[in-house]
């Protein structure tokens, strides 16, 4: 890319990419209608319900070299169907025709004319047919994004290339394990090009659509790149920029309460716990070599693990909070027990009342050391939502150690399930950290200053 692309706004780059890799492919399409595409997918990556699906993230996609990949990348999240509540105008003009929309059901519509070829090329690179259910954890999303891109290109970019680019979006559905006759998704992609080489009469060799599958791995890959993150805080800079995509309650700073934000940490937390590494990344045919791929998967088990024990601390501490707001009055805003999320000068903060934690215990391990690194010092850049390091949560961390986090986590859910009372939970916690953090929330929360200090007291006995 250019320096005069690099300075200027995301909707120049988005066009700029969008007129590069159709030349690239050798497409006729007039500027005005490059400029139309471009407009509309800045606008839609631009919701402002998105925090990391955004125009940035194509740009970490592309690559000068690939317009498939690059077409891929401009329309791969195009549609997010329920991070932005639907589509917009545009999109739902397009697809109006293929999808059926019934009390949040999502099914595409079981007539389409034979001859709209668009809509069944695409539908055979996915799998999908006419009157599928779709499901926005299986490809609903990626399929409508590709159906888009087919849609508006189609004619005037070549039958085969519309293909690959598809194919590169539908190796971006997440988390696929192999089917049950093992084949692992790069391989039933294969198949199924196979398939609509043969049907649309594309003439390409198996070669030729061996490195359509490649390609589209080595897309699908880099989408997933930040799980193998050399630095573990760059890891998670990700994850928090999805917590507020799938949590719309913590879209608006300082207002969102101490459950909401448990509730979404639960979330995430219980996503990473049931996440399989080897399900991450893919591999077909020597792409990418075993060495990279093996390293990619080694760096993905690490930052997983280091990301649970993270969330797991930050989890503990949200359910603290959480019960000291159940026990004296009732679930509050977050800002108004730990002080505003992003202070300006010599603004209160909940931790500037604990005192300073504890030393490290020396002989914690490596993984142990990351995180309490991680809250104390912080994730790498800052969030709109949440402090960039964690205070208090370094306070519980080191005040209990890594060992003892994980049975008073377990405890922690079963309060949050209702099996346990709040008070049975911070019975089950040291009564000197329960104090100190009483204390330091009397001095926040000023209308429960009598009830938190009373529980203070209760605690130091």
């Amino acid at each position: 890319m250019t320096g005069e692309q690099r300075n200027r706004g995301t909707v120049h780059k988005t066009i700029r990419l969008l007129e590069h890799a159709l030349r690239l492919l050798g497409a006729d399409v007039p500027e005005s209608e490059i400029e139309s595409i471009g407009v509309m997918v800045n606008r839609a990556m631009s919701a402002q319900e998105r925090s990391f699906h955004t125009p940035e993230h194509i740009f970490d996609l592309t690559d000068d070299d690939e317009p498939h990949m690059t077409l891929a990348a401009l329309f791969h999240d195009l549609v997010y169907y329920q991070v932005d509540q639907g589509f917009g105008p545009q999109i739902g003009e397009l697809l109006d025709p293929y999808v059926r929309i019934s009390d949040s059901e999502v099914a595409l519509k079981p007539t389409v004319r034979d001859a709209d070829r668009a809509f069944h090329g695409c539908a055979a690179v996915f799998g999908f047919s006419p009157g599928q259910v779709m499901s926005p954890f299986a490809g609903l999303n990626e399929f409508l994004s590709a159906l888009v891109m087919c849609l508006l290109l189609e004619g005037a970019v070549r039958d085969e290339d519309l293909m690959i680019a598809t194919a590169c979006i539908e190796a971006t559905i997440p988390f696929r394990k192999p089917n049950d006759e093992g084949q692992k998704p790069p391989d039933i992609l294969s198949d199924r090009l196979q398939t609509v080489n043969n049907a649309f009469s594309l003439g390409l060799s198996d070669e030729k659509i061996h490195d359509a599958v490649r390609a589209a791995v080595r897309f699908a890959n880099r989408d997933v790149q930040n799980f193998a993150e050399e630095d573990v805080g760059r890891f998670l800079d990700n994850t928090w920029k999805l917590l507020p995509e799938t949590n719309p309650d913590l879209r608006v700073r300082g207002v969102y309460s101490i459950t909401s934000y448990r509730t979404a940490l639960q979330k995430m937390e219980g996503f990473l716990g049931f996440l399989d590494p080897d399900t991450i990344f893919q591999q077909y045919r020597g792409e990418p070599d075993e060495e990279t791929y093996g390293e990619a998967f080694r760096l993905a088990e690490r930052n997983i693990r280091t990301a649970r024990r993270y969330l797991g601390i930050k989890l503990l501490t949200a359910a603290i909070l959480e019960a000291l707001a159940e026990i004296s009055g009732g679930d509050a805003p977050v800002a108004f027990f730990m002080g505003d999320i992003a202070p300006e000068g010599d603004r209160e903060q909940l931790s500037d009342y604990l005192g300073t934690p504890a030393e490290p215990d020396a002989s914690i391990g490596s993984e142990e050391e990351a995180v309490d690194r991680l809250l104390a010092i912080g994730r790498t850049s800052e969030s709109d939502f949440d402090l960039q390091n964690s205070p208090l949560a370094l306070y519980v961390f080191r005040s209990l150690g890594s060992a003892r986090c994980a049975g008073h986590l377990a405890s922690a859910k079963e309060m949050f399930s209702g099996a346990r009372s709040p008070i049975d939970f911070l019975d089950g916690l040291p009564e000197s950290l329960v104090s100190a953090v009483s204390r330091a929330a009397a001095q926040m929360a000023f209308t429960r200053r009598d009830a938190l200090e009373e529980l203070a007291d209760r605690y130091e006995g």
